[in-house]
């Protein structure tokens, strides 16, 4: 795997969907492929798949850009504003914005598959340590020795009688 930075690999990433878009290859593939490029170019401490997710999330907010600025061609001529009314004024800003929280989620969830499938097949897997055994303090044994006669002279006893 290629060790990049996250930010180098969403920019990589990104380029290369804009360029499948440029080249009309897109759908669900481009958004997936987008996602897992990210993550594969990732440094493996870090590839995961919130980099693929990230990376189709920043492009589809690209494009929600672009589109926002690009006057569609339309078949016919739009009546008048003050026709319509304030009200249909605030329902295409509500559309608006749900049309951006959906193309984020959408396009998040599609790029999290990509980089889940580069996560999958690409990042090394970490060998479990074996468990360690705890050490088994080692008690020393006293040898037994045969106990002392006891004998009814007491000579040396340390108790003397009165």
């Amino acid at each position: 795997m290629p060790e990049f930075d996250v930010e180098l690999a969403i920019l990589i990433s990104i380029i290369i969907g804009l360029i499948l878009a440029f080249l009309n290859i897109g759908g669900i593939f481009a958004l997936i492929l987008v996602g897992f490029v990210a993550t594969y170019l990732t440094k493996p401490e870090v590839a995961d798949y919130k980099v693929g997710a990230l990376s189709a999330a920043l492009l589809s907010f690209i494009y929600f850009v672009f589109n926002f600025l690009v006057p569609p061609q339309l078949p016919y001529q739009l009546p008048s504003p003050l026709v319509l009314g304030l009200g249909y004024a605030i329902e295409g800003i509500f559309n608006l914005i749900l049309g951006l929280i959906l193309s984020l989620l959408i396009y998040g969830f599609m790029g999290a598959i990509g980089g889940y499938i580069a996560e999958k097949f690409f990042k090394p897997e970490k060998k479990p340590k074996p468990p360690k055994k705890p050490k088994k303090k080692k008690i020393k044994q006293k040898l037994k020795r045969k106990p002392k006669k006891r004998t009814l002279y007491r000579s040396q006893s340390k108790f003397r009688g009165v």
